[in-house]
């Protein structure tokens, strides 16, 4: 064999062990990488106890919004939080899992109107979950939350008013599994204005889950 010969037989040799040394560095180093990620990814889980849920927040709108009252010769300020009319919110929820789910509810109130006149969280302002409940939907099973039902959950043992004043906010719904959420929104607009009569709008809309991390202690009765 020519002296040629062996030198390109030797140079391929180290073509093929630098390859070889190049290919487990690399591997290496994604290794490297992808723990890192991992770790960086949920630090979360590891450092505070608790569970991912899915987690709907439904809008909600309830009660009767009457006409501004106008004096003479005086603009009115603004608009109100709704065009004047009587809303009603029916959420319906189906446990679609062959499982037994534990639901979790908060209610965030965002306007509540009494005898003297309405509470309403407008920015800056914030507010927090004022009322909780559970319930426990079988397999296969459906509930449903209305505007009766709501002012339960937020009044407890006092029986919701013949005329419901307007109050708006969330739902929060909790549940182990995905589940399905729909909602049905009403609103009657009432003869009394321009003295004409009245109208019904509805609209029913599907709320999508999203997973969240809830940290143990977060939620009552745990």
């Amino acid at each position: 064999m020519s002296r040629r010969r062996w030198v390109f037989v030797g140079l391929s040799a180290l073509t093929l062990l630098a390859i070889a040394l190049l290919a487990v560095f690399t591997g290496q180093q994604s290794a490297r990488a992808s723990a890192l990620l991992t770790s960086s990814e949920a630090p979360q889980e590891q450092a505070v106890p608790g569970q991912y849920m899915w987690n709907y927040s439904v809008k909600f709108v309830c009660g009767f919004q009457p006409p501004l009252k106008q004096t003479p010769g005086v603009e009115p300020l603004g608009e109100p939080v709704v065009k004047p009319a009587n809303y009603a919110t029916d959420i319906n929820i189906h446990n679609y899992n062959y499982k037994t789910v534990l639901l979790r509810k908060k209610l965030l109130v965002l306007v509540e109107t009494t005898a003297t006149g309405q509470n309403i969280v407008r920015e800056p302002k914030t507010t927090e979950p004022r009322a909780f409940a559970q319930v426990t939907l079988g397999p296969d099973f459906a509930t449903l939350d209305d505007c009766n039902g709501l002012w339960g959950i937020l009044h407890q043992n006092i029986p919701p008013p013949a005329t419901m004043l307007l109050f708006t906010g969330y739902l929060v719904i909790l549940s182990p599994l995905d589940i399905d959420v729909d909602v049905v929104y009403t609103a009657a607009t009432p003869w009394l204005i321009d003295q004409q009569p009245g109208s019904i709008s509805e609209d029913v809309e599907r709320v999508t889950g999203k997973r969240v991390f809830v940290p143990a202690g977060a939620l009552p009765n745990e």
